[in-house]
């Protein structure tokens, strides 16, 4: 069943893909799946995605694991402090 699902974009992916964008996807799915419709979309994005992370209800989710509801995820960027 194919469900859209709202991502926010963190840091400097909003470079690439503003702060949202909505994805069409095929439920269930890894969320690794995720990342790939996000470099498909905009290829330039490619290398940072490659080194995000994915929360989704608060918390950081392996990207193997299962995707099963349409709930909004969130992609996190690597950050640095100083």
């Amino acid at each position: 069943m194919e469900s859209t699902i709202q991502v926010t974009c963190f840091a400097g992916l909003k470079k690439y893909f503003a702060g949202e964008l909505t994805l069409n996807l095929v439920l269930p799915t890894a969320y690794e799946n995720v990342l790939e419709e996000m470099k498909r979309i905009n290829p330039e994005a490619t290398e940072i995605l490659d080194s995000c992370r994915i929360a989704a209800c608060q918390t950081f989710v392996p990207l193997k694991s299962l995707m099963t509801s349409d709930e909004p995820i969130f992609i996190v960027p690597p950050s640095s402090g100083g």
